[in-house]
């Protein structure tokens, strides 16, 4: 059961773990170590600690690995054999494995990744926050309001919506085989889409004769307007520009202009058009759509 006496450990303590050390901690949690390289020795000095894996296994009841994702298995496999080398040992904080809780938070990776611990006995979870995670201080209200996805068994998913709750987040249910598909949808709403901004930021920079930073100062109220436009009447209603008014002049000229400069971005942005085509079809009359099509799938005349 979850509450205010539940002890977490974080292993890795990279941008996640860091922010999540410091979220528990402000929801009443007791973080009582941060695991990161094998052996690494107590800091005293640091809040929370620094402990070598064998400490946490043995008092944490909640482990939750923010390591890499190609790192979970082999971590888990740790964290497994830590717990069977203490179980039936003298010691009264020797662990035992069905009391623990593992939880890793990879949005692609399923929970077979902890399997070697929940062949012990250990409760397995993954929670994933729909957010992202970039340098500097982690703040303390960093997930809230934030969906946090739950991929658990049925029996333990109260317990993941309990603790997304607990500490900010909005939980939703995302079962294990869906995962992939869940992943691949943030990854294009989020890192694709910075891409797309860095690309966009270096032709304004150009154009004005300046630098990309100077490109995405300009471009970031439009970005951030957008971005209200979108939760505030979706895709159909917040999509503006030549697709959606079928301007197969400017469509043409776009196609023309990244095909001789950038034919890399050419192919994001006919890809791209297309699929804002099929958003602005039902707006636009049957030749504006084909014309359209024309251009964006056969390319601009050369």
């Amino acid at each position: 059961m979850l509450s205010s006496a539940t002890r977490f450990c974080l292993i890795g303590p990279g941008r996640l773990g860091s922010t999540l050390a410091v979220v528990l901690e402000r929801a009443g949690f007791a973080v009582i170590a941060v695991v990161g390289r094998p052996g690494l020795a107590t800091e005293p000095d640091r809040r929370p600690p620094r402990l070598p894996l064998a400490d946490a296994v043995s008092h944490a009841d909640v482990l939750w690995l923010t390591v890499p994702d190609d790192q979970i298995g082999t971590v888990a496999a740790q964290v497994a054999a830590q717990a069977t080398a203490t179980i039936g040992a003298a010691d009264e904080n020797a662990a035992d494995p069905t009391s623990l809780t593992a939880i890793h938070s990879s949005g692609l990776g399923s929970l077979d990744l902890l399997a070697p611990l929940a062949r012990l006995g250990v409760r397995t979870l993954c929670l994933h926050p729909l957010q992202s995670f970039a340098a500097g201080e982690p703040a303390p209200a960093a997930l809230a309001g934030v969906p946090i996805a739950v991929t658990a068994r049925p029996d333990d998913e109260a317990f993941g919506f309990a603790l997304a709750a607990a500490i900010g987040g909005r939980p939703f249910a995302l079962p294990d085989a869906n995962k992939p598909l869940y992943h691949l949808a943030a990854t294009v709403a989020s890192n694709l889409f910075v891409a797309l901004e860095s690309e966009a930021a270096g032709l304004i920079a150009e154009a004005i004769g300046g630098d990309p930073g100077d490109g995405l100062d300009l471009l970031a109220h439009l970005v951030e307007t957008t971005a209200a436009n979108l939760r505030a009447g979706g895709p159909s209603r917040a999509l503006t520009g030549p697709v959606a008014r079928g301007d197969v002049g400017t469509v043409r000229a776009h196609v023309a202009l990244l095909q001789a400069r950038a034919p890399r971005l050419a192919a994001a942005y006919r890809a791209l058009s297309l699929e804002a085509l099929a958003l602005a079809a039902p707006r636009l009359d049957d030749e504006n759509v084909r014309a359209l099509r024309r251009v964006l799938e056969e390319g601009a005349p050369r």
